[in-house]
């Protein structure tokens, strides 16, 4: 056995969970077409191959390999195998796979990632000693590591620069660079306010509970014979609560706020149940020092009212309840005036994010429609209601089957690739199958916890006898647990994101590696008679993975120079780096679709440099890519409208590519039937082929699925004024100043013609 290759091992694994805890919050690079996600997401996967690598490797030189047994086995499995079903029967396979371009968390790679590092975590402690040499040589299943603390003080430490960032975005060190009024609500380095916020939140009870360890520890405290420097380390895990409190607030995040409550409560109200932090069990040896408990009431204490004072000076960001609970508030009570005001449509050139996020329509009102859209699809048949639509394709779901009443809201026209309800989201992709394993992943954990480290007791080797949790070991446990829990609670009005996934599954498994007693410490194991020289194989597969995510994370660069020019008109410049992409990460179907569009503008842009052979190579290339990206996603709206798109663009080439734009677009409209642009733009297709009948027809469907769609209205009053039936046209007109905006001055002037 090579000890020493052991060794690196195990410093391989636990480097992994270093930078997986320290490193993925803080990426970010404006080199990607989505600069936050994407980038934790591919570090994930890096992090996975490498510590996976690492265990197998270690595995073969021990010549065999440990699986470490824990409460979740069966609904995680249970749950990945849903996962895998249903991304095998998906509407798009590619997407349920891979996760939806620029997302990735979610996708069935993503799963596997995130239980390989549960398993491979519980199944290698021994890498968390002290003493990784020592471990290597005599394996100590039972000892605790205190380097786990390590790993979570660098989590902390991690969030700590985030929440500066954070700061900073308050004081608009950032403000030029994004359309999002970052100072309103700030997101620093995870890319949305409501994502920060459940970050922060979820390590708020770990930070307190580091301060109360801290705080209750030590002697000196205790007996009120402190140093300045025997404070500053429970005073400076309180002031990082303070921190990730302000930064909370500046997020303006209702869900994060009510996710702070529950872990707040909970991890108090264990703390007040356990009598932490006296020890459960008294004895002559370990007697409990009653000022402990006086310290922590007034760290404790002092900790809320601070959250209080800070409250009553800067509010939470809901007005409903700032104006009770502020200063500024409470001053207008006497003088406040109940305004009501009429919700203004916003159009795509005046949005700069989702109202869920800057405005518009209320977010409430948004969700009950994105939530309506989630069981609509679940309910549309009896394949969906037991393995759903296909892992992550909530995108297209929507698409399908989202309400008509969508249409009147700010953000009618936008796409949601979650259900913004995490267990929803489950419902509508995964089925029954898909949500009932993911609840049974949580129920398990919450049961257990409560029984057994709740419960203060644990079985001896024997099985036969129960022994105590030592209080001290509690303190962490439950600031994890409480902070697991507040995601449970977040993800309710949202959905996971990368950080956020990793705590989901790691949480749990630092809090059985704390909690675990030498019974539970006890792994699978399985004898590998293969010949040593096989350590290789782990090591070049790892070499492959990396080399192929490398390449994946530079086509996105790529995708993303080329995205960024095309919008800048430079088509030119644009369809090389697109090229690369696509040839560097050839099955993703955005490369294509991005890719076909711009080689159809630059074959009209030749065509009118008078050259028609090249303008008609360029038109045949645009065609092609774009039988690529739907050939790989056809359940992709979004795709069907840029072939339409392209058709259109080259119909100024031949004139018959006119009616293959309206063949796709028509085509289009069984995968998003309540879509009002798609009939609209149908309507100005076959009006430009003389039909204006059909036109009229199409319109007045898209004006049935939104009745204060101003396009249809103004384009319906074009069309009958064409066939001369200036009643008509007046009388649409009339209709929407009457009913829509009776400001309108534009319309007011038709009506006066």
């Amino acid at each position: 056995m090579n000890t020493r290759l052991i060794v690196w091992c195990d410093r391989l694994i636990k480097s992994g969970f270093y930078l997986l805890f320290g490193l993925v919050p803080l990426l970010l690079t404006p080199l990607n077409y989505e600069l936050f996600e994407y980038n934790k997401m591919m570090a994930v996967y890096v992090v996975a191959s490498i510590v996976v690598a690492s265990w197998i490797v270690k595995s073969i030189q021990q010549k065999e390999i440990r699986i470490a047994r824990t409460p979740l086995d069966i609904p995680i499995a249970l749950f990945v195998t849903s996962q895998f079903v249903s991304a095998i029967f998906s509407i798009d396979p590619h997407v349920s796979w891979f996760g939806y371009y620029s997302r990735f968390n979610g996708g069935l790679w993503s799963v596997i990632s995130y239980v390989l590092l549960y398993y491979a975590f519980l199944s290698n402690l021994e890498a968390f000693s002290l003493s990784a040499k020592n471990e290597a040589k005599t394996p100590s299943p039972t000892h605790i590591p205190n380097t786990i603390y390590h790993l979570l003080r660098i989590a902390l430490v991690s969030a700590s620069l985030v929440a500066i960032y954070g700061v900073l975005e308050r004081l608009g060190i950032d403000k030029r660079l994004w359309v999002q009024d970052v100072q309103n609500r700030v997101f620093s380095t995870l890319g949305q306010p409501n994502w920060l916020a459940a970050y922060l939140v979820a390590l708020m009870p770990l930070s307190m509970a580091m301060g109360v360890i801290q705080l209750t520890g030590n002697n000196s405290l205790v007996t009120k014979k402190a140093t300045m420097q025997e404070w500053m380390k429970p005073t400076l895990y309180g002031l990082l609560s303070v921190l990730f409190f302000v930064v909370l607030l500046f997020t303006k995040s209702r869900s994060g706020l009510f996710g702070l409550i529950v872990a707040d409560i909970l991890f108090w109200g264990l703390m007040v149940l356990k009598k932490l932090p006296f020890p459960p069990f008294k004895s002559p040896s370990n007697p409990p020092k009653q000022n402990q408990g006086s310290a922590l009431k007034w760290g404790a204490g002092g900790l809320h009212v601070i959250f209080a004072l800070i409250i009553f000076i800067h509010g939470t960001g809901t007005p409903a309840i700032d104006k009770w609970i502020t200063f500024n508030g409470l001053k207008t009570i006497p003088t406040n005036v109940t305004k009501t005001t009429k919700t203004q449509e916003a159009t795509p050139s005046t949005v700069t994010g989702p109202a869920l996020e800057t405005g518009g329509t209320e977010s409430g009102v948004i969700r009950k429609y994105v939530w309506q859209g989630a069981i609509n699809a679940w309910n549309s048949s009896w394949k969906t209601r037991f393995i759903g639509t296909g892992t992550e394709t909530f995108a297209f779901t929507f698409y399908k089957f989202r309400p008509v009443a969508h249409n009147l809201t700010s953000e009618w026209d936008f796409l949601y690739n979650k259900a913004h309800n995490e267990y929803l989201n489950y419902l509508a992709t995964t089925g029954i199958f898909g949500l009932g394993s993911y609840v049974l992943f949580i129920g398990v954990f919450v049961v257990w916890f409560i029984r057994y480290a709740l419960g203060g007791m644990r079985y001896a080797e024997n099985k036969q006898s129960l022994l105590p949790v030592p209080h001290t070991s509690l303190l962490i446990p439950i600031s994890l647990f409480s902070g697991w829990l507040s995601i449970l609670v977040t993800n309710f009005f949202g959905f996971s994101v990368v950080i956020q996934q990793v705590f989901l599954f790691l949480f749990p498994a630092i809090i059985f590696a704390l909690l675990r007693s030498d019974e539970d410490a006890k792994k699978r194991s399985f004898s590998l008679r293969i010949a040593p020289w096989l350590i290789w194989a782990p090591i070049l597969v790892c070499l492959y993975v990396l080399i192929k995510i490398g390449s994946f994370w530079y086509a996105d660069t790529r995708y993303a120079q080329g995205y960024r020019m095309s919008r800048a008109g430079l088509y030119a410049q644009a369809i090389p780096a697109l090229i690369l992409a696509s040839r560097l990460n050839p099955k993703e179907p955005m490369y294509h679709d991005e890719l076909g569009s711009a080689y159809a503008t630059l074959s009209v842009a030749t065509f009118e440099g008078k050259n028609a052979t090249q303008a008609a190579q360029l038109a045949a290339l645009a065609v092609e890519e774009s039988i690529r990206a739907i050939s790989t996603s056809p359940n992709n709206v979004n795709f069907y409208k840029t072939r339409t798109k392209i058709y259109y663009t080259l119909s100024a080439l031949e004139a018959t590519f006119n009616a293959k734009a309206v063949e796709t677009l028509t085509k289009a409209i069984p995968l998003s039937p309540n879509d009002p642009k798609i009939f609209y733009n149908l309507a100005i297709l076959v009006g430009r082929e003389g039909d204006t009948n059909l036109a009229i027809k199409y319109l007045l469907k898209a004006k049935e699925l939104k009745p204060n769609y101003r396009d249809a209205y103004y384009a319906l009053w074009v069309f009958f004024t064409e066939e001369k039936q200036p009643a008509d046209a007046k009388g649409i007109l009339n209709d929407y100043l009457v009913h829509i905006d009776p400001n309108d001055q534009q319309f007011k002037d038709l009506m006066n013609k």
